[in-house]
């Protein structure tokens, strides 16, 4: 399909469900005003010119996209593509025939014994909702919530249907309330659909009949769809929980069996807990591993910006910097009561923690500080030719990232900000340690 291939944002994405939901409501209304034959009211007025505006927006953004479409593919490929949807293609007539208010049109002239008629033409839209169906069942990611509303929607739509289909088999002919009757046919389409069927509501012609027989056989499919994809979101809802436990069990046999010392199986899972709620999956690394190493290096580099936008030095940095600053990081392992930077050696580099805890050693004082997750050491190395004046020991197994004085240099000449930044950051900590 032609819009699949457009790369679209987040908020395209929500806007793609607000479309959806107004041409939802369309096409449950437009059935129920059919077969009850009532008057427009003022009400109808309102929700159909929510709804015509909604579905002109659209219009408009999807002749946008298709724009879009023809520059990336002549962007990618160095030619123009020719868009096999044309103006005069099914899918562009529905989306002009959706926009047209026809209850806005007929009422303004008291033309009411045509409103029932062209209600037929707004069934149009129902063409819509199905292309809408295809449309965002072809992208690959969705929020869950989204997923959540399509199906109830979906569902809702085609009970509607059915019960409307039943009222039309049997109108009310008492005159007496619609609500209480169309209660009693989505009652009957529900316990049909779910093949329930009590009995105390069935057809009494041979229409009815066919038309309860085609539903029943509808109901064995739709029902297992629906309760198929219920527990497929609840399932991968809980996936990664279930893959956390089973690897923490795993690890817990692995310790017993091999006797390991509790506070090395501290130190493990104290580390995986820490992937397990820091990071999306215990592995970042593999997931991305079956991409090209480009693709990996650009991933890698998102994950690292993650790690460091909480950096006070870093705070104020500018999206370009913050990634700069990312893709130049190196990743450094260290294990417990391992040197990292000694007292009196000229630093290069300054380190920020992804995982573990590190102690600041001052001679004679002992332990000053300790960090952790988040934090980091050493920018004075950055700004001025020093002496560290501490030594710097895992405490724990870490997990560091390194930025060197070269890099450095180079980022701060792309971004002057990011040096300002910093000599506040440290004037701040030198002013703190005083008082």
């Amino acid at each position: 399909m032609l819009m699949r291939r457009v790369k679209l944002t987040r908020l395209e994405i929500w806007w793609q469900a607000i479309v959806f939901t107004a041409i939802s409501i369309s096409v449950i209304e437009t059935p129920l005003s059919l077969v009850f034959n009532r008057s427009v009211e003022k009400w109808h007025l309102i929700l159909e010119s929510f709804i015509v505006v909604v579905m002109i927006v659209d219009f408009i953004s999807n002749i946008k996209m298709r724009k879009r479409l023809r520059k990336q593919m002549k962007k990618r490929f160095h030619f123009v593509y020719k868009d096999r949807k044309s103006w005069i293609d099914l899918s562009v007539i529905v989306d002009i025939c959706s926009c047209v208010p026809i209850d806005l049109i007929l009422y303004p002239f008291g033309l009411y014994s045509w409103i029932r008629y062209a209600r037929f033409f707004k069934m149009v839209r129902t063409l819509k909702i199905i292309n809408m169906i295809r449309y965002i069942g072809g992208f690959t990611i969705l929020p869950r919530l989204l997923k959540f509303q399509f199906t109830v929607m979906c569902a809702i739509i085609a009970i509607n249907w059915i019960a409307c289909g039943w009222i039309f088999i049997y109108p009310q002919v008492d005159g007496g309330d619609i609500y209480t009757y169309y209660n009693k046919a989505l009652y009957w389409a529900i316990t049909t659909l779910t093949t329930i069927g009590y009995g105390d509501i069935t057809p009494t012609s041979n229409i009815g009949r066919l038309y309860t027989m085609v539903i029943m056989f509808l109901g064995v499919g739709v029902y297992g769809v629906v309760i198929g994809n219920v527990s497929r979101m609840i399932s991968m809802a809980d996936r990664y929980k279930e893959q956390t436990r089973e690897k923490m069990h795993e690890l817990n046999i692995f310790m017993r069996y091999y006797n390991i010392p509790d506070q090395l199986q501290y130190t493990v899972f104290s580390y995986y807990n820490h992937l397990f709620t820091k990071r999306l999956s215990d592995n970042d690394v593999k997931i991305i591993s079956e991409l090209p190493n480009a693709l990996q290096s650009e991933l890698q580099t998102y994950m690292n910006m993650k790690l460091i936008s909480n950096v006070p030095a870093f705070k104020e940095c500018t999206h370009n910097c913050l990634k700069d600053i990312a893709s130049s990081l190196k990743q450094e392992y260290y294990s417990p009561r391992e040197i990292i930077t000694k007292r009196g050696e000229v630093g290069n580099e300054m380190f920020i923690v992804a995982h573990g805890v590190v102690d600041v050693v001052v001679k004679g004082k002992g332990v000053i500080s300790t960090m952790t997750d988040g934090q980091c050491f050493g920018e004075s190395a950055l700004l001025e030719e020093s002496k560290r004046n501490s030594d710097v020991v895992a405490q724990t197994y870490c997990d560091l990232y390194r930025l060197d004085k070269e890099n450095f240099v180079e980022i701060i000449r792309k971004h002057p900000d990011l040096l300002k930044s910093m000599k506040r950051v440290m004037a701040k900590r030198v002013s703190d340690r005083k008082s």
